[in-house]
């Protein structure tokens, strides 16, 4: 008969392993999401209005 883990060890080993997918996935899109932000100051700043 082969020897399991206690369900606790698996239910962290899934934990920890979701908050790390999750975690890259935020780390991936950081610096779209920043960019896209810098692209709109830019083009807030490069606005001259001749009235």
């Amino acid at each position: 008969m082969p020897q399991m883990s206690p369900l606790w060890w698996e239910l962290l080993f899934l934990m920890f392993s979701m908050l790390l997918f999750m975690m890259n996935i935020m780390i991936y899109h950081e610096p779209y999401i920043k960019g896209l932000n810098k692209t709109q100051e830019k083009t807030i700043n490069q606005m001259n209005w001749m009235w």
